[in-house]
């Protein structure tokens, strides 16, 4: 076709075969708009610096044709290497190296005066038990964990000592615990729209994610929860994310952290919204206008 779009859906093959689904819709989605979105396999990438400028290659495709990439994987210098050889990437590299580091997650959104727990960043090299300003339990995260892995609730010093000689390597932050936990809220935000809101709750577990067994149900946003959403995305201006927020007591909004490469399952099973033809249509609106 002349003058067609041509993009690279791109994932690890690990994470590609658990989400089958959402890859056909996506490239079925393009196809209807007449954009040629090909799965490209992270692990198959070859990327440096080749006679003094940016290198990007892959063994089969030709980096050359294609315009845009859709990075569906947790990689900041990868999708910065993509923006260098030219390539247009979803979500940008800013948006992929704060949203998946949640310590500059929390410094980002701070700086916005948006409410969040007490936060404290935290690694092996740097504990101190008498340092910790606040009582147990706590929640100790590791700043690149995704989907409510690498997230536990800790009720002394020597359980985060002991977490942390399983990962010497890794930084942390420790925040202070919900008053009211198993409860959360994702919110679905494509460019400036709001797209969905989840809310996920569980009985048995601080952690109300969905692929951990949490329950949801459709939420729909007050008017001050939409201004609090707007303010972090009109900042961030990222192409497609999940927001989440802890619900008080009182059922307010608290910053909990924003997924980078967001899972829509929880979005599919709650509503009519097909996050997939929407992503790619922002997509080519996006490419249009340069």
């Amino acid at each position: 076709m002349s003058g067609q779009l041509n993009g690279w859906l791109v994932y690890k093959k690990d994470n590609a075969a658990k989400n089958e689904g959402f890859i056909r819709m996506l490239t079925e989605e393009a196809a209807l708009i007449g954009i040629n979105l090909a799965l490209v396999f992270e692990e198959d990438l070859i990327l440096g610096i080749k006679q003094n400028q940016p290198y990007l290659s892959h063994p089969k495709l030709d980096v050359a044709n294609i315009r845009f990439a859709i990075v569906r994987t947790i990689n900041p210098l990868l999708s910065k290497q993509f923006e260098y050889c030219g390539i247009r990437c979803f979500n940008s590299s800013f948006v992929s190296h704060v949203c998946n580091d949640k310590a500059l997650t929390q410094q980002y959104v701070t700086q916005l005066g948006i409410k969040s727990l007490d936060t404290y960043f935290l690694s092996n090299e740097n504990f101190n038990p008498k340092n910790l300003p606040s009582s147990f339990p706590m929640v100790l995260k590791q700043v690149d964990g995704h989907g409510g892995n690498e997230v536990y609730l800790v009720h002394s010093s020597a359980e985060i000592r002991s977490i942390f000689l399983d990962f010497p390597n890794k930084r942390f932050i420790l925040q202070e615990f919900s008053d009211n936990p198993g409860k959360d809220l994702r919110v679905f935000v494509i460019g400036t729209n709001i797209i969905g809101a989840v809310l996920r709750e569980s009985t048995t577990s601080f952690k109300a994610n969905y692929t951990l067994g949490g329950q949801i149900s459709p939420y729909h946003l007050t008017y001050t929860e939409i201004t609090i959403v707007k303010k972090i995305i009109s900042n961030l201006q990222a192409d497609f994310i999940g927001i989440d927020f802890l619900l008080s007591k009182d059922n307010e909004l608290i910053f909990n952290e924003i997924e980078d490469v967001v899972g829509c399952r929880s979005l599919y099973s709650t509503s009519e919204v097909n996050a997939a033809r929407l992503y790619v249509e922002h997509i080519n609106k996006a490419m249009k206008m340069g």
